[in-house]
């Protein structure tokens, strides 16, 4: 029993990678056809079919272990049976006949007993991992209650945080520690690994802090309830989040803002969805042209965004972002994965639309984050820089060393002489 229920464990383990690389193969597909590597996915696919397959051809053979091993038994009890009917003298005929049509039919019941008691504990696997997903920890969720206008000001104050992924792992975050002033603009940079991104988690909780407080407007972020939190700070990731439904849920989930709202903060990020011209590129005034590419509310989108492209995906979150006009906002690295065009488009959407919030952008281009009020240049975790661009470029540094080794340096120079 043991044997059977570790291989239908080993079947079922490999099954996982099949349907995880089917799915992120879907979604990435064109990524994969763009550089070439559909051979090697598929090479991986079939590996991963085979090691499934050796598992159920193993699990075949030990059905069939099983049912030789299960008619041997039948046949020695049968064969012990006849040997003691035979050697006693004095039974009737008739009652010999009854005990082996019993102990043909009773062989039946004792092999089928032993086949559902089998199966019984190989469905035990199932089992076992509802309990381990019912034991796990779920994030909590209580908390105190927080003004009905919070954040108000947006102010940050960041104070000697640390932070990991796993207790057993070495922090990511180490002592970590700046401030925000209120509708200040913010660039974080920094080499991968450097700790940008999970700054993000942890101001949304999503990432549990070893020591540190992170305060919004003088509030400690981990008193107060998920929800509150969550809700009330936007951010615009790397990766879109978008669900099955229309351009109207997407924007708009609760239902709280009319479709004028909506239309609105479509055209102010530029969102379209079969041209790529904009209106100062094409000299549309706004007319009957305009109208005729502003997309529709309804317009289906499928599981992920899949219907559309990456760039469109991005403004569409940039103006779900701009319909709840949050206070706080942060973008990790949200303009990664669009052209120079589409980039220009929400830098300068994110210009113009929020002048009256706190932004903290996570940046691969040093160019996005050059006219900004402070940057934040950061390193195994670490603060190592942070003041104003102008500050930075004169105490020649790591910002200014980063901006030297960028292949935009003299687009870089040029702003930061036209800035400061």
């Amino acid at each position: 029993m043991i044997t059977a229920r570790e291989l239908r464990r080993i079947k079922s383990q490999a099954r996982s990678p099949i349907i995880e690389q089917f799915g992120t193969s879907l979604q990435g597909i064109g990524t994969i056809r763009a550089f070439d590597k559909a051979d090697s996915y598929m090479d991986k696919m079939y590996r991963n079919i085979d090691d499934h397959t050796s598992a159920h051809y193993y699990i075949i053979l030990f059905n069939e272990w099983m049912a030789f091993r299960t008619g041997m038994a039948d046949a020695l009890f049968g064969a012990c049976l006849t040997f003691i009917l035979m050697s006693t003298k004095g039974i009737e005929p008739s009652l010999v006949g009854f005990a082996l049509n019993f102990m043909l039919d009773g062989a039946q019941l004792i092999g089928s007993a032993i086949d559902k008691y089998t199966e019984t504990q190989l469905d035990m696997n199932s089992t076992e991992r509802i309990i381990e997903y019912s034991q796990v920890v779920t994030e909590d969720h209580t908390g105190e209650e927080v003004p009905a206008g919070w954040p108000s000001k947006g102010r940050i104050e960041v104070d000697n945080i640390t932070a990991s992924y796993s207790p057993e792992l070495p922090p990511v975050l180490n002592g970590l520690t700046f401030s925000v002033e209120p509708n200040h603009r913010v660039g974080i940079v920094g080499r991968t690994g450097s700790g940008k991104s999970t700054l993000t988690l942890a101001l949304f909780r999503l990432l549990g802090l070893r020591g540190g407080t992170i305060h919004i407007d003088g509030i400690d972020i981990s008193t107060i309830k998920l929800h509150d939190l969550r809700s009330r700070l936007s951010i615009i990731p790397q990766d879109p989040v978008l669900f099955s439904g229309t351009i109207r849920s997407n924007l708009d989930p609760f239902n709280e803002y009319t479709d004028e709202q909506l239309q609105t903060a479509l055209k102010r990020v530029h969102f379209q969805l079969f041209s790529g011209e904009t209106d100062e590129e094409s000299g549309n005034d706004g007319g009957e042209e305009d109208r005729s590419r502003t997309p529709s509310l309804d317009y289906a989108i499928s599981e992920g965004g899949l219907s559309l492209s990456q760039g469109q995906r991005q403004l569409l979150c940039l103006a779900r972002a701009i319909v709840a006009r949050p206070k706080v906002m942060v973008l990790d690295e949200a303009t990664s994965a669009v052209d120079m065009k589409t980039d220009a488009l929400i830098q300068r959407s994110i210009r113009e639309e929020f002048q009256d919030s706190t932004l903290l952008v996570v940046a691969h281009r040093l160019t996005t984050v050059a006219d900004f009020d402070r940057i934040l240049v950061m390193k195994e975790g670490e603060a190592v820089e942070y003041d104003s661009p102008g500050a930075l470029m004169k105490a020649h540094g790591v910002f200014w060393r980063m901006v030297q080794g960028s292949g935009e340096r003299k687009e870089l120079q040029s702003l930061l002489e036209d800035k400061f």
